[in-house]
């Protein structure tokens, strides 16, 4: 089985400053950005593909024109690498609140040919519930304006009607003149007035039903669930009759186990063998499993009937109790991006395991808005806190970390005047853009870095507007620089606030980087009025006494250790993210291990239709035994890699030796075992995790045996076990 992590330009700094917190370059082009991909190593990386929606393309026209240029592997920004596999959907929780999908069919065929993907995903739309009788009206946001907003519309119909304003597309695609010609080509809509929505509700719906800025229907539902499927069929057949580099996986939608199972027939018998249920994001994992399980029983009889094998996909589900139930219910891949996005939502940020999930320790910037005292005052409480934390990590003396950063925050202010005295009218300063003087600032100025960290960025930035404007010809009068100096001087004078308290525990015990030390820092910092934190010391003290950071063997935590653990920006916060993606990667490898069922290749492999239909001929009583194993991934092997049971044939084979061992040891790298199968009894590896297996059925069962299921894992339909969310 495998875990893609949804793309939404997940990334940081490869270069950042932790001390200073500063980016490497200013310019975001400039900089050399990492994905999780980028940190962590073949082996490690705690992922198996990208999820790539369309949506999230289309956030930026700069990206968007990038990766249809370039395709998602050779794109200079993301960088993928070529041996993960990439899914591309048209994402449709973007556009979940338009009565129709923003794209068609050939568009989006091109879309994922453009991008060089591994799959592409038919156009689904997500099957709403509505509690409302009448049921769903959708409305054009730009016919509202300041005389008639969403508010004007009569209490009555929004009571009885689900009403659903976004704005369309400027151009709907072809199929949505086949649903709705009254909207369709339609240049530009009327503004709404009040005498619109007058009358009863029935009569507004009536006069809604062929309106080009609405669309109403009454059991919206059904109209997504058909939409859907139609879309899967008229796709497969654009896709059959063109020449696509890309696998094609249908979106299914329902609303209960037995509409998803009715899906997922229509679209088998339109001929798909990797099919993705779509719309249980979010959803309890009682109803998850009951879909997976109903969804898992139709695969296996499908399978039986035609001796095949159907991969399944899960969009959005990450729920680690339901592993049991998604593995025996044939699901193939699943995808979330939960375990990231809870690095920096809510509490219990930082992930160990399951059962170990910690508070993040907050070290607040100023806010927008804060005066220069007020954004000083919180860049020192921070700074002084920062420097105690990295002590405590270190089982260094707390108190003399925090002088240090404060004797050397001393010096700042006083270089910073005698290097404004002499260098403000330099030529580097000559230049239009903030962003532009500031990094010439920084570079130039042997404590630009410390400047910003320890007195705010705020009052940087001033300096900065000044030194823009500051002509030798029209100086800037010098005492403007002063007062805002004098800022950072007046509130330093109340530093450092608990370097004696520390000094003193310190001399006490005898000991360095006591919980007992960095508490009266940390302690001091949450209960100030600038920040008020105190709610979240319990949860800290958790965090402290655990180290969890200590425990932890991914690249992040080793390399920097407490500060995974600091919520504070977000080269911080999505590192944490990667952190708690990797745990939850390495529970998904322990409950679901990954294996690899490989046969030999020969030349007779070489263009082929599919590697499905080699395996059937070749090597018939393995892909009796194993084409309807779950969790395990089959394919055949040559020194080229492995060539998955659904791919067509590829168009060279290399049976050398040599290049097959490689191989086989690379891919070994990232599975807990590898059953070669040997029927001739002629293979000679030696490579940890790689078993050579003779006969078909053996393979079947150390397979099942390695999952801890019996020969019929599917479970039953009445099953019913409360579980809960990673």
């Amino acid at each position: 089985m495998k875990f893609y992590v949804p793309e939404w330009e997940d990334a940081v700094d490869a270069r950042y400053d932790f001390v200073h917190d500063e980016l490497s370059n200013l310019d975001k082009q400039e900089r050399e950005r990492h994905f999780i991909w980028d940190i962590f190593d073949y082996e490690t990386t705690p992922i198996d593909g990208v999820l790539i929606s369309r949506e999230q393309v289309e956030d930026s026209q700069r990206k968007y024109d990038r990766v249809t240029e370039h395709g998602v592997y050779d794109d200079p920004q993301l960088t993928i690498p070529d041996w993960l596999p990439t899914i591309s959907d048209c994402g449709a929780w973007g556009y979940k609140s338009l009565p129709f999908p923003r794209y068609g069919n050939d568009d989006m065929l091109e879309f994922y040919e453009a991008l060089d993907v591994t799959v592409g995903v038919t156009i689904d739309h997500l099957v709403l519930g509505s509690g409302k009788e009448k049921g769903r009206l959708y409305l054009d946001k730009h016919a509202f304006h300041p005389d008639f907003t969403e508010s004007d519309l009569p209490e009555e119909l929004t009571e009885q009607v689900d009403i659903m304003v976004d704005e369309w597309p400027a151009e709907w695609p072809d199929l949505v003149e086949r649903y709705d010609d009254s909207i369709y080509g339609v240049s530009a809509v009327k503004p709404f007035t009040h005498k619109d929505f007058e009358g009863s509700v029935q009569g507004v719906l009536q006069r809604m039903d062929r309106d080009p800025r609405a669309v109403y229907r009454e059991d919206d539902k059904q109209d997504r669930y058909e939409m859907t499927l139609e879309n899967a069929a008229e796709i497969r057949e654009l896709y059959d009759n063109g020449d696509w580099s890309f696998h094609l996986m249908a979106a299914f939608q329902g609303w209960n186990p037995t509409t998803y199972g009715e899906a997922l027939d229509e679209v088998l018998e339109m001929g798909y063998q990797y099919v993705g249920i779509g719309g249980v994001a979010g959803s309890q994992l009682k109803q998850v499993e009951e879909i997976v399980t109903e969804v898992g029983h139709r695969i296996t009889e499908f399978e039986s009937e035609h001796e095949t094998r159907i991969d399944t996909h899960v969009f959005g589900f990450a729920k680690t109790d339901g592993f049991e139930t998604v593995g025996r219910a044939q699901m193939s891949s699943i995808d979330s991006a939960s375990m990231l996005r809870a690095a920096w939502t809510g509490g219990n940020n930082y992930h160990l395991n399951p059962d170990e999930r910690f508070d993040a320790i907050r070290v607040r910037y100023p806010k927008p808005g804060d005066s220069l005292e007020i954004a000083v005052k919180k860049s020192m409480l921070g700074q002084e806190v920062l420097h105690a934390l990295r002590a405590f990590d270190d089982e260094d003396s707390i108190s003399r970390r925090t002088r240090g950063w404060y004797a050397e925050a001393d010096l700042v202010l006083d270089a910073l005047v005698d290097y404004l005295e002499e260098h403000r009218h330099d030529e580097i300063y000559d230049a239009r853009l903030l962003r532009k003087i500031t990094s010439e600032f920084r570079d130039d100025f042997e404590y630009g870095c410390e400047l910003q960290a320890s007195f705010s960025d705020d009052l940087r930035k001033q300096l900065v507007k000044l030194l823009r404007v500051d002509d030798a010809d029209d100086p800037v009068d010098f005492d403007e620089y002063i007062e805002i100096i004098n800022t950072g001087r007046e509130v330093a004078e109340e530093f450092p606030r608990t370097a004696d308290r520390v000094e003193a525990l310190e001399e006490k015990s005898g000991e360095m980087a006591t919980f007992k030390q960095v508490w009266t820092v940390l302690e001091n910092y949450a209960v100030s009025d600038l920040v008020d934190d105190q709610n979240l010391l319990e949860g800290y003290r958790k965090t402290l006494r655990s180290r969890p950071w200590d425990r932890c063997d991914c690249p992040i935590c080793e390399d920097l250790g407490i500060e995974v653990a600091i919520f504070r920006g977000n080269n911080r916060n999505r590192r944490r993210g990667f952190h708690n993606t990797y745990r939850f990667y390495q529970q998904f490898k322990r409950d679901l291990p990954k294996i690899l069922i490989v046969a030999p290749a020969d030349s007779s492999l070489f263009g082929r239709n599919t590697v499905e239909g080699y395996l059937t001929d070749m090597y018939g009583e393995l892909w009796d035994a194993v084409h309807d194993i779950p969790v395990a991934e089959i394919g055949v092997l040559d020194a080229n890699g492995v060539h998955e049971w659904w791919e067509p044939g590829p168009s060279s084979v290399s049976l050398d030796p040599s290049g097959i061992s490689e191989e086989l040891e690379r891919k070994a790298g990232r599975y807990d075992t590898i059953l070669y199968y040997d029927p001739d009894g002629e293979a000679r590896f030696d490579i940890d995790s790689v078993e050579i297996v003779e006969d078909p059925q053996e393979v079947r069962g150390r397979t099942l045996e390695r999952l801890g299921y019996d020969s019929d894992p599917v479970p039953s339909r009445d099953i019913q076990i409360q579980l809960g969310e990673f």
